[in-house]
């Protein structure tokens, strides 16, 4: 039988040994910071005690955290032996496993509305914290993204283990609603809490990318990068990196990156190929030559786009596959978008998605003045798809491209930029 516990973060815990709650308690730590292999110790977990069922959930979780179709197979394996035990089940167990099962049936806002109400229920569950904003920020709910933290904030005192985590969950969601001054703040504390807290990290990267700062950027992860290098998350830093390279004008700098660790192993991961094929697209528009890149970055991509799970990734795929000449390919994953998405997906598809692949496709066959229709109506209903400011910058940069290619650069700068931000932050 289980019997009540805690976890590192004080928030209830049923095992059945005990045997499995470090395990699971190291687990979390791991997705929260960005550190170790999550997967790994959430096996251990349940290795230890099968009848720990937040640690059965958190495998569940991760195996969603690829926005694969094939991640979602395995977390629907994981949650199947849960069926039927709802009513055994704590508070706690039962709404993440609502939130994990409405992730798997491709419900994402359902999701967020269980994660929330285990907030509610105990302000200090790190895991739904974490899986709350993270969620928020694949929706694009970039309000939401701030919120969730600020609600949880006011329970983590400066004395509570994991106060420094809260920070900079919190860090992120001020920068992504432009509130660049307290985000840097915060970043900092949990950093100087703990330097290998490596979302927060990323928090303060963003921070210097919005504000124009890449020489502080280069130099802040040049410097961080003995914690952050070995992460799972090292190589969207590395992408952070090449990002302030090519404000400063570096192209040779960001193609080294690209060749080198963003590029190296070949990754098949999405979070990787998306900014891969990100950083290729932005190469591609200050004139490096791309086409053998672009063949093998697609042919990495080509096998996951029949099941398609998130637009946002799909997108990223149509830059692959658009640089390559492969317009049969994008092709094939609007005839799959169209016909086999649901859920989430589906509403955020006919929402902003569909579109944003058939402008980058338009742009890719060097159709400019129809790309610049579709990108120009898409772009200020494109948080939609999910992603940061900084990831979205690129329709920006598109739409200056294609108009320039039609021979309107006024109009361009205009449409892209209509409160006077410039193209290139100022080099600092």
């Amino acid at each position: 039988m289980a019997t009540a516990k805690t976890d590192r973060w004080g928030a209830p815990v049923q095992s059945g040994t005990g045997a499995g709650v470090t395990h699971f308690d190291n687990a979390v730590e791991s997705l929260v910071g960005l550190r170790g292999d999550p997967l790994v110790a959430a096996d251990a977990a349940v290795g230890a005690d099968d009848e720990l069922v937040l640690g059965h959930i958190l495998r569940a979780y991760l195996s969603l955290y690829s926005t694969s179709a094939d991640g979602v197979r395995r977390a629907a394996k994981i949650l199947e032996p849960l069926a039927g035990t709802d009513s055994t089940l704590s508070e706690r167990e039962l709404l993440h496993l609502r939130a994990a099962r409405s992730w798997v049936a491709g419900e994402w806002d359902s999701a967020t509305h269980f994660l929330e109400r285990a907030l509610l229920h105990d302000s200090h569950d790190l895991l739904a914290l974490k899986v709350a904003q993270d969620l928020y920020f694949l929706l694009g709910e970039t309000k939401e993204l701030q919120g969730v933290v600020t609600r949880a904030l006011r329970a983590w005192s400066a004395e509570r283990l994991g106060w420094g985590y809260v920070q900079g969950m919190y860090a992120f969601g001020l920068e992504e609603n432009g509130d660049y001054a307290q985000a840097e703040v915060f970043a900092r504390a949990a950093l100087h809490r703990n330097p290998c807290d490596i979302w927060a990290v990323h928090a303060l990267a963003h921070v210097l990318e919005m504000q124009g700062r890449p020489r502080e950027g280069i130099a802040f992860l040049t410097d961080a990068a003995p914690e952050w290098s070995s992460s799972y998350f090292a190589t969207h830093l590395w992408w952070h990196q090449a990002l302030y390279h090519l404000t400063l004008g570096e192209i040779e700098r960001a193609v080294s990156l690209y060749d080198g660790p963003i590029r190296r192993d070949r990754s098949a991961e999405w979070l990787d190929l998306i900014d891969a094929a990100s950083l290729l697209w932005r190469l591609s528009l200050f004139g490096v030559d791309i086409g053998l890149r672009a063949s093998e970055l697609t042919a990495d991509i080509e096998p996951l786009i029949d099941d398609p799970t998130y637009i946002f990734n799909d997108w990223h795929a149509v830059m692959a596959f658009g640089m390559a000449g492969r317009h049969d390919l994008t092709e094939r994953l609007l005839t799959s978008n169209r016909r086999r998405t649901h859920g989430t997906n589906r509403a955020v598809a006919e929402q902003a998605g569909l579109a944003l692949l058939e402008g980058f496709d338009s742009f890719a066959a060097r159709r400019f003045s129809r790309a610049l229709d579709i990108l120009t109506h898409t772009q200020p209903i494109a948080s939609a798809v999910g992603g940061s400011h900084a990831q979205r910058d690129i329709i920006t940069l598109t739409i200056v491209e294609a108009t320039a290619r039609v021979g309107e650069h006024l109009t361009a700068l205009d449409l892209a930029y209509p409160e006077g931000r410039s193209l290139n932050a100022t080099n600092q």
